[in-house]
């Protein structure tokens, strides 16, 4: 009963503000909306990333010969893994002298191009993940400012109409500033959820950049250990 009273006070305080406090409603309406679109879809996006990393991880280390992991990538799903791999088989062919199916010992003439190559990939990966973060920062560090903004109007507004009418009652004054402040708490609302969000993503993808870091050596290991 008390949610829906406190539902009821909500609209009708939005139903009465101005349209300066609607407008700033409608805009972090739209703050939020998106961020939340960009919360989902990166965390969705982190976890299908990692199933399919771990997958590929796992093929690597019971692979018997790359000929077996390259065919295996050619109908495996994108993710970051199967990027680097791929790039950096690409490479080691650039560097053996004659192509690895007419040579039955081809070697690699320079480890470090190889590893040049897995930190552009992962690099590229890296801002992949990252996308939409940006945005999250900026909803968190922008709409409280956004929300503040309306509530300093509304009670520019409830002071002007003190000096037109001459009463500062409470019963007077309550009104518009309550209106005034609901701003500030929509605000607050579009800027918390972006914030955790921020951090909850930073955190995973810092978390995947380091399983990223040890994928690449294994597969640096493994190319070193098959064509050296």
């Amino acid at each position: 009963m008390n949610s829906f009273l406190l539902a009821m006070n909500v609209s009708d305080l939005i139903k009465h503000s101005g349209y300066v406090a609607k407008g700033v409603l409608v805009v972090l309406l739209i703050f939020s909306l998106l961020s939340w679109s960009v919360i989902l879809d990166r965390f969705l996006n982190y976890k299908r990333y990692l199933k399919r990393a771990t997958h590929f991880y796992e093929k690597l280390k019971s692979a018997k010969n790359i000929a077996e992991i390259v065919n295996f990538s050619r109908n495996f799903p994108e993710n970051p893994f199967k990027e680097m791999f791929l790039e950096t088989y690409r490479e080691f062919h650039e560097q053996v002298s004659e192509n690895p199916q007419s040579n039955p010992n081809p070697t690699i003439k320079n480890t470090e191009n190889l590893e040049r190559t897995l930190q552009r990939v992962m690099r590229g990966q890296t801002m992949h993940l990252e996308s939409g973060l940006a945005f999250l920062a900026t909803t968190a560090s922008a709409t409280p400012f956004i929300g503040l903004f309306g509530t300093v109007w509304g009670i520019m507004g409830a002071f002007r109409a003190i000096g037109e009418t001459g009463s500062a009652t409470l019963a007077s004054v309550a009104p518009g500033i309550s209106e005034a402040l609901i701003t500030t708490a929509a605000g607050l609302f579009a800027a918390i959820p972006a914030l955790i969000g921020y951090n909850l993503l930073g955190r995973k993808i810092k978390a995947f950049n380091a399983y990223m870091e040890q994928f690449g050596l294994d597969l640096i290991n493994l190319f070193v250990k098959k064509f050296t």
